[in-house]
């Protein structure tokens, strides 16, 4: 039967998920520490067994030390709890170049709340483009949108097409639903009138979303989710050590 130190040491590398060239070494690292510290103990007086205890406890729990000892900003970081940090981040939360999570911020991002240049989810937050229920943005398409160029349901933006649309300019082609625009067909800015094309794009992507764009996003957030069960899969024993909590 493995001694309770090399049952903690097991949990950490599933955590760590180092690969069997690096695992070894860090194994046997972890445990000369450990063991060094229970015979610290064991000098001032503690009992061995409680001693061995004591020693996990204070080096923390296997999942925060795991996590820990991870690279950096690994090319894919997935997590089953915290901050997934990499190239491609899938988490809880999420940081990366492609980040997936309840929370995500990355270049593109996905998620219930997504922060990006390109932002879709619940609430999204899009530099460049927006997809959401409530979007905020460059290009915003959501159910309430609020943008530069913006179409939804609701939307407001320096040019925008919607249900009720607020904006400095509604272009003179959309009778869709309730308009609010400051300027007319007479006075318009050159340049409200040539961001019109944007206008087009969105309009075009509200038509086809349900028989192309939403599909692929459901595609990709079912695989990245799958990915995640996978993770949570992987790092989920029978053995849960008892200061995981």
């Amino acid at each position: 039967m493995k001694s309770l130190i090399d049952r903690y040491l097991d949990r950490v590398l599933i955590y760590a998920n180092k690969p069997d060239s690096e695992a070894e070494a860090l194994r046997q690292e972890l445990k000369d520490h450990l063991l060094q510290k229970v015979d610290d103990l064991i000098t001032d007086g503690v009992p061995r067994e409680e001693a061995t205890l004591e020693a996990l406890r204070q080096h923390g729990s296997p999942k925060m030390i795991g996590y820990k000892l991870r690279d950096p900003f690994p090319w894919i970081d997935v997590r089953s709890h915290g901050t997934a940090r990499g190239v491609i981040a899938i988490g809880p939360r999420a940081v990366g170049i492609f980040a997936c999570g309840g929370v995500a911020i990355g270049v593109v991002a996905f998620g219930g709340a997504a922060v990006g240049l390109f932002s879709a989810g619940g609430l999204a937050v899009g530099l460049l483009a927006a997809w959401a229920g409530l979007g905020l943005g460059g290009i915003v398409n959501a159910g309430l949108a609020v943008g530069i160029v913006a179409t939804g349901g609701l939307a407001i933006g320096l040019v925008a097409l919607g249900g009720l649309a607020i904006g400095a300019w509604v272009p003179s082609f959309w009778s869709g639903g309730e308009v609010h625009r400051y300027y007319t067909p007479e006075n318009v800015p050159p340049f409200l009138k040539s961001l019109e094309p944007l206008l087009n794009g969105c309009t075009y992507f509200d038509r086809h979303v349900f028989t192309f764009f939403l599909p692929m996003y459901l595609l990709v957030i079912f695989s990245l989710g799958y990915v995640r069960y996978r993770e949570m899969r992987r790092v989920s024993v029978e053995d849960d050590w008892l200061i995981d909590g």
